[in-house]
């Protein structure tokens, strides 16, 4: 299996679960068999440009939703670190600007919290 192959089917399947989809939903809604999807997820499979655009569709995706993220190097030990701040973006994406901005400060205030010393 290739690399973009896995990164592929890891934005795939970050998405689905996003927008709250099961597997089968998703084939069901996709029209494509879940066994194929969960190989594709897994990057087990290479999927065709025909299946790839059905799936973009069923989830309301566009080219650069899968493609317009840096390089993601599975070999990297960041890689973990990557992929949650790929899925915090992709999740942050589909809510409104004041939210993030609520988010984002909640976050600043926590980390500023952790990162202060007790009074001794």
């Amino acid at each position: 299996m290739s690399n973009l192959q896995v990164i592929v089917g890891e934005k795939i399947k970050n998405y689905r679960k996003i927008k709250g989809l099961t597997q089968l939903e998703l084939g069901t809604k996709a029209n494509i068999k879940q066994g194929y999807l969960g190989d594709v997820e897994r990057g087990a499979r290479n999927i065709s440009l025909e299946s790839l655009e059905k799936i973009m569709g069923a989830l309301d995706l566009k080219p650069s939703d899968l493609f317009g993220y840096h390089e993601i190097d599975l070999k990297d030990e960041n890689y973990e670190l990557e992929s949650i701040i790929q899925k915090h973006s992709e999740f942050l994406r589909t809510k409104r600007v004041e939210d993030v901005k609520m988010i984002h400060r909640i976050s600043l205030e926590i980390f500023n919290s952790l990162e202060r010393k007790p009074i001794e």
